[in-house]
């Protein structure tokens, strides 16, 4: 759809829902004459049916749908799902509801990033041969997560061996943006795609650090285990780590839209269950890309939960992600449960920071584990680029460490993240 079009069927039906939200009273004033207070109004997500996947099919939808039942037009979705967002009064809300064109209706939600980003050491000495094409033994590498993902058992060896470096694979991060010129994207291999937000070309900083730290731990070339993917920022999370359910919807239908070539998304925040994102996020899947996405860190007393309670975790297309630390455990805050499909390093993990080009900082949370399921689903991926998110998902889960996972949860797997081949299989040795 062209966007002046589009322009014109917000217009038109904000018009329409200026005149069903006001009350207009006219004449002297009079003390016996109040003036009407409009109702106050939330934003809702409307997911239409019988509907074209595009941009313009959306708008005439929800441009017929809020002439009938009133409202104010805020957004619109067509690629991963069709839908639209609208400030909608309680009233107008139960209108929608009744409409059989309708499928669902969400109000807007909050969602967290699922680490915590914590001060900054020292500027790393790079070391070892990380970055090279094909692949290559990284000797000290600054992350313990690294040194873990490459071998069966403990102690750590201060090694990070990777088959390849996932040269030629996309690595989409819905984040808080990413701060593209750090060092550990070297040779311009990370880019702002998309704000959200703004819903303008954008993504290229970040104010909070959770995504220059995520995108790093997936991608970087000393800090990440795919050390030559590329990176593309989608911000949808402002500087407080927060981000709502329409904003993300934009970030998932603009990925879905212009994602070309062997692709896969992170994203390492959660929050309570929102059918309308899973949809979405389904949808997404079906159409090839795969995402990886973060178990949760537990509820407000700091205890892991059944990670089926949360979105994205829960939606059973989602490659998601739970923690452990240094010795295998999972940590009292990591969520756990049969939506869990590996467990990955996710306790102070050692990434770019967002402060400056050279900075450093640390990584906590399920987050963490989940760009490091990022990363190796990059590398299988530069290998296979043709694999299916399904196929993707198998691959992991083949290869993964079986057995080591210390109080994994009621009905998680035992799968702890190896880079490696599946055990049995050709393509290099077991460490």
């Amino acid at each position: 759809m062209k966007k002046p079009l589009l322009k014109a069927v917000i217009a038109a039906t904000s018009a329409a829902a200026g005149l069903s939200l006001t009350a207009v009273i006219t004449g002297p004033a009079s003390p016996a004459v109040a003036a009407v207070r409009p109702a106050s109004t939330t934003v809702h997500i409307i997911q239409v049916n019988g509907t074209e996947p595009t941009e313009e099919a959306v708008a005439r939808r929800a441009a017929e749908l809020i002439t009938r039942h009133g409202g104010e037009l805020r957004r619109v979705y067509h690629a991963a799902s069709q839908a639209f967002s609208v400030s909608l009064t309680e009233e107008q809300v139960n209108r929608y509801y009744a409409d059989t064109r309708v499928d669902s209706i969400t109000s807007d939600r909050v969602y967290r990033v699922a680490g915590r980003v914590t001060g900054e050491p020292r500027a790393l000495r790079p070391s070892g041969a990380a970055g090279p094409a094909l692949g290559g033994i990284q000797w000290s590498p600054p992350s313990w997560g690294l040194d873990r993902i490459d071998q069966r058992d403990l102690p750590l060896d201060d090694v990070y061996a990777f088959p390849t470096s996932g040269a030629g694979v996309d690595t989409y991060i819905v984040d808080t943006g990413v701060r593209v010129g750090h060092q550990e994207f070297r040779g311009g291999r990370a880019h702002g795609a998309y704000d959200a937000i703004t819903r303008r070309p954008g993504g290229d900083s970040d104010c909070n650090g959770h995504g220059t730290a995520s995108a790093a731990t997936a991608a970087g070339r000393w800090t990440g285990v795919a050390k030559a993917a590329t990176v593309r920022s989608v911000r949808a999370f402002g500087c407080d780590g927060t981000g709502t359910l329409e904003h993300i919807m934009s970030a998932v239908d603009w990925i879905t839209a212009h994602a070309d070539g062997p692709s896969v998304v992170n994203l390492g925040f959660s929050g309570e269950p929102g059918s309308v994102l899973d949809l979405q996020l389904y949808r997404m899947t079906e159409l090839g890309i795969a995402y990886t996405a973060a178990a949760g860190n537990g509820d407000a007393s700091g205890q892991g939960v059944e990670s089926c309670e949360t979105t994205p975790a829960r939606q059973t297309t989602a490659i998601t992600v739970a923690a452990t630390d240094r010795d295998d455990r999972r940590p009292a805050w990591s969520n756990h449960g049969h939506c869990v499909h590996l467990f990955a390093p996710g306790t102070g993990i050692t990434t770019a920071g967002a402060r400056g080009d050279s900075a450093y900082a640390v990584l906590t949370g399920t987050s963490a584990a989940t760009a490091e399921v990022t990363g190796a689903a990059a590398l299988h991926l530069a290998r296979h680029p043709d694999a299916t998110p399904v196929e993707l998902d198998a691959a992991l889960a083949a290869a993964a460490t079986r057995g080591h996972v210390g109080d994994a949860g009621p009905d998680s797997p035992d799968l702890l993240l190896h880079t490696g081949p599946a055990r049995g299989t050709s393509g290099g040795g077991e460490r």
